[in-house]
């Protein structure tokens, strides 16, 4: 039997979408968690790590006198700055190594040197005690504070010149050189990867809007008797719900490293949410199998067992589907997590 178009396309894109998940993988296998932090931002604002998660950032350690490569760094964060000018979810971080010194006064003018968006580019100072520990068991970087009289002005610190590349989730996910522009193209691409990782529930959600309005299309096709229709509606439905699967269980444990999202929301839309949340994972896990025996049904042109299971088939995939998109819109955007 030739196989319908829409399930070649389908084999085909779940091939380059898991080609691409092991590429990723393979470029950078580097994922353990930032500290939590209290800093001061130039505009005196304090910033925490809650504050930048759901976005991609990247951290890059100056400090405003330094006479060594802090000028290469910030003018590769300066680079970052414009390249990635239309993007929106990306934040630049910039942590002084010279806290006594650069106060938020001091890292006003600097940042003003490399016209630094307020919205986009951060510049924080603190304690040195904080800072530094944060720098060495956080971001795994060396700094060193240079004292006695024979410190040469300019060289009062000693400090690691990588940017380091975290995740929306909050997890280091690379390193790169700062002063070598030949590495600030890699950055970016994986900058655009984990932001396109962090847009998987949208698809996941947008993928079982498609099923159930293929399902639904199936449905209306077979009562007007287009078997024809009617098949391709539901296989290219099995399809979609097939790279549903795919997509979900890689972002769920290659993303998420199996931790949930929480639902924070109280009253009685919590136990709402679960509710619709067990019934549309015991009924998903249920439809995945169901739906596979009743398209062989219907292959294998048993059409008495065919009708038979599809009379459960139907209305439990329509479920899950819609369920699906119920969830993701409660948990992402009607009480989306701080």
């Amino acid at each position: 039997m030739k196989a319908p178009a829409s399930s070649v396309a389908a084999a085909a894109f779940l091939a380059v979408f898991l080609a691409g998940c092991a590429a990723a993988k393979a470029d950078e296998d580097i994922s353990f968690p930032v500290a939590d932090f209290s800093l001061i931002e130039r505009s005196g604002q304090t910033v925490h790590r809650a504050d930048l998660l759901g976005k991609v950032w990247v951290a890059a350690f100056i400090f405003t006198r330094c006479a060594g490569p802090c000028t290469q760094v910030s003018g590769s964060m300066a680079h970052l700055q414009h390249d990635l000018a239309g993007v929106p979810g990306v934040v630049l971080v910039s942590f002084t190594v010279d806290p006594e010194y650069d106060r938020p006064q001091v890292l006003q003018k600097y940042a003003a040197r490399f016209q630094a968006d307020p919205e986009r580019w951060l510049f924080l100072t603190g304690e040195r005690e904080p800072l530094y520990d944060l720098i060495y068991h956080t971001f795994h970087l060396g700094v060193q504070k240079n004292e006695g009289p024979d410190v040469r002005t300019g060289y009062e610190v000693e400090h690691s010149t990588k940017l380091v590349l975290v995740d929306p989730q909050g997890r280091i996910r690379g390193y790169y050189d700062g002063t070598d522009p030949d590495e600030l193209p890699r950055l970016e691409q994986r900058i655009q990867w984990l932001r396109w990782q962090n847009r998987l529930p949208a698809v996941n959600a947008a993928l079982n809007g498609l099923s159930a309005v293929l399902v639904s299309l199936g449905y209306l096709a077979i009562r007007r008797k287009k078997v024809a229709l009617h098949k391709t509606c539901m296989l290219t439905a099995l399809c979609v719900s097939t790279l549903f699967l795919a997509s979900y269980l890689y972002y769920h444990f290659g993303v998420k490293e199996g931790k949930p999202t929480p639902f924070t929301a109280l009253g009685w839309i919590r136990p709402a949410y679960f509710a619709i949340l067990l019934s549309h994972t015991v009924l998903a896990a249920l439809v995945a199998p169901l739906a596979l025996f009743t398209a062989y049904q219907g292959l294998r042109n048993q059409l008495v067992r065919h009708v038979k299971v599809a009379r459960w088939t139907l209305p439990i995939w329509l479920y899950v589907s819609i369920t699906g998109v119920i969830v993701y819109w409660m948990l992402y955007h009607l009480y989306p997590s701080p």
